[in-house]
């Protein structure tokens, strides 16, 4: 009897022991599917931020290839601006040395006044 009774305590502790374990299996097996879903959904994460940065990357490339050729259209114009300005500085000197040559009345003026010097001398 105390062989029996022996071996029923063995029992409900194994019985015991086993439910413990089984609960701590479905605990961890819960927790790894869990890991399994959060791992899962960070790949896609992963893959999706890839796929965003490499789209990035391009438009990236694009603006500088942008912005390369408006430095290149700005340079062109600041020559085109530096010629324009010589241009215009030649322009107005040529334009100030005709008015010199076509302002009759100062010649007439100068001429007149010499002249009268020059009788005023000679008397």
């Amino acid at each position: 009897m105390t062989e029996k009774a022996e071996l029923v305590r063995r029992s409900d502790c194994e019985l015991a022991r086993n439910r413990d374990l089984s609960a701590n299996l479905a605990d961890f097996e819960a927790k790894n599917r869990a890991t399994d879903d959060n791992l899962t959904v960070t790949r896609r994460d992963q893959d999706d931020l890839r796929f965003a940065n490499s789209s990035m990357q391009g438009a990236n490339v694009d603006c500088r290839a942008e912005v390369d050729a408006l430095q290149h259209h700005c340079n062109v114009l600041s020559g085109q601006n530096v010629e324009l300005n010589s241009e215009l500085t030649r322009f107005v000197d040529t334009d100030e040395q005709i008015r010199q040559t076509l302002n009759r009345r100062d010649r007439v003026e100068t001429l007149r006044n010499r002249t009268e010097q020059e009788m005023r001398v000679s008397y």
